[in-house]
């Protein structure tokens, strides 16, 4: 909601300075954000929460390197102690 306010409060200056290029600005951040969601989040359709981890999440290119091993995270307790 605070983001909601800020732009809120922001969008008739910025139409003031910016014009028609304040819909241009605005589109330009949908595109990023449709980006992002199109390469960086998985499609989760079909498969149990139970299973999310193996099938979706160590596979995907990105969030791969970010999904360790069961026992990696034995092996990473072990050593903090």
């Amino acid at each position: 909601m605070l983001f909601t306010f800020v732009i809120a409060q922001a969008f008739l200056s910025m139409l003031c300075g910016m014009r028609s290029g304040i819909f241009f600005f605005f589109s330009a951040w949908i595109i990023v954000m449709g980006l992002f969601a199109l390469f960086f989040i998985p499609e989760t359709k079909g498969v149990a929460i139970d299973d999310v981890r193996e099938r979706v999440w160590k596979p995907h290119w990105f969030w791969k390197r970010y999904m360790l091993a069961e026992d990696d995270h034995q092996d990473v307790e072990k050593r903090t102690e």
